[in-house]
């Protein structure tokens, strides 16, 4: 009978051993994607505004956000300021970061070793592959307004975009101007009726000197690179 009970209470142990370890697992490995803002972040459903919040907190990953004032965002090896106004999202695995902007500016800073970027816009996608860095970092900028989308490096090294086109390298001080033009389609010889599609067009250019100032007082306000910290002790929920 003794050894009956001894038993399970060994096995009664073991088991809440194991909990206690998968607790303190999940609790050291919280999300580390945080957004920062200055003012309100709306979160967006369906085109209406269903929460806001004002402090530090998580991420939330896949939501639809507009900031009302300027907020940072940061990935781990990425890091973001967004223009208030602007409204995107933002989803993150193994191998790289899909950023959704609609509309707007949002600064971006990476090294070489970040995890590529994917701009998903309305006038096209792209995303980032090769990084040669002159500095510590580099930084860039995407912004969205109507069927044209900029996807520029400020400053500190080269990248290679991958279009639907082909690769393009942006230099430090160029940009690509994604446009979304209507053509139409090709009526195929099986007599289907042809109709309106979109076609991205791709244009290299320079960054201009506004948005190059813009953007490094962006960034540097925030703490560049990821290395900020900032930690609102009325967070909804610090670490």
């Amino acid at each position: 009978m003794i050894g009956k009970r001894n038993t399970t209470f060994l096995k009664t142990l073991a088991i809440l051993v194991c909990l206690a370890f998968t607790t303190v697992g999940f609790a050291a490995n919280p999300n580390s994607a945080r957004i920062i803002p200055s003012g309100k972040v709306s979160i967006i459903k369906d085109g209406t505004v269903v929460s806001q919040f004002s402090q530090e907190a998580p991420l939330p990953e896949g939501a639809l956000l507009r900031c009302e004032g300027k907020c940072a965002v940061k990935l781990g090896d990425v890091y973001m300021v967004a223009d208030p106004g602007t409204v995107f999202s933002v989803e993150s695995t193994a191998t790289g970061h899909s950023l959704n902007v609609q509309q707007g500016t949002l600064y971006y800073s990476m090294t070489e070793s970040s995890r590529p970027i994917t701009f998903n816009t309305p006038a096209g996608n792209a995303t980032t592959s090769d990084v040669a860095l002159n500095d510590s970092e580099l930084k860039g900028f995407v912004h969205v307004a109507g069927n044209k989308t900029d996807v520029g490096v400020i400053g500190g090294g080269t990248m290679t975009l991958e279009t639907e086109s082909g690769e393009l390298t942006v230099a430090s001080g160029k940009k690509v101007t994604m446009t979304a033009a209507e053509h139409e389609k090709a009526v195929a010889a099986t007599g289907a009726s042809g109709g309106m599609s979109k076609r991205t067009q791709y244009i290299l250019g320079a960054v201009g000197a506004g948005v190059a100032v813009a953007g490094g007082i962006a960034l540097a306000s925030s703490g560049g690179g990821g290395s900020s910290s900032s930690s609102s002790s009325g967070s909804p929920a610090a670490p």
